[in-house]
């Protein structure tokens, strides 16, 4: 319930900050668990990653903002999760893996950060190629452009979905991770 009357109301929002457009939300797969991975420029593309779907979403944000009371709530009535990001890596996969494997997509930022910097986009750090390979989900690359303006209108384009490959040792990771790159940075300039 908390989750839809969310949805509604960041749409709500979206509209008086100058409006959100959708593009290929055909990509995205109706059913199934899959990953969302987008470009990250601001505090509010998780919310428009997950305004684009007709259904409900997980998401992983790290554990300090669990520590602000009213983000907490806020963070719990999205489904998002807490990960340590300090703590073990293989327990932060475990339980994403599990999210998934539980049939829920999942939005997640490769860049690990937001960017705040000049550049389309940062270097990526590999979970999204090891959370793909280890729960045997795709990936639909995300670009996102102007969520870091506050008024204006804010575009949200769906890439077609990354099947991860079979194997899961370095080199595989390493290409799935520099095709997400690739996928998103086209998004980002076409």
């Amino acid at each position: 319930m908390f989750y839809s009357f969310i949805w509604y109301l960041c749409h709500f929002i979206a509209f008086v900050l100058g409006g959100i457009s959708f593009k290929n939300r055909k990509n995205i797969p109706v059913e199934g668990s899959f990953i969302c991975a987008g470009n990250h420029r601001s505090s509010i593309d998780p919310f428009l990653i997950g305004l684009g779907m007709k259904r409900q979403m997980a998401f992983v944000a790290k554990d300090s903002l669990f520590r602000i009371p009213v983000i907490k709530n806020l963070l719990l009535w999205v489904n998002a999760n807490p990960i340590d990001r300090s703590g073990s890596p293989k327990l932060v996969i475990s339980k994403t893996v599990d999210i998934l494997r539980g049939g829920k997509p999942i939005a997640i930022f490769p860049e690990g950060t937001r960017n705040k910097g000049e550049e389309a986009l940062m270097d990526f750090k590999k979970g999204a190629a090891l959370l793909a390979i280890e729960a045997g989900v795709p990936i639909v690359p995300v670009g996102i452009k102007n969520s870091s303006r506050t008024f204006g209108r804010k575009t949200v384009i769906y890439g077609k979905p990354i099947m991860p490959p079979v194997g899961n040792d370095k080199l595989s990771r390493d290409a799935l991770t520099k095709t997400l790159y690739d996928e998103i940075l086209k998004l980002l300039v076409d």
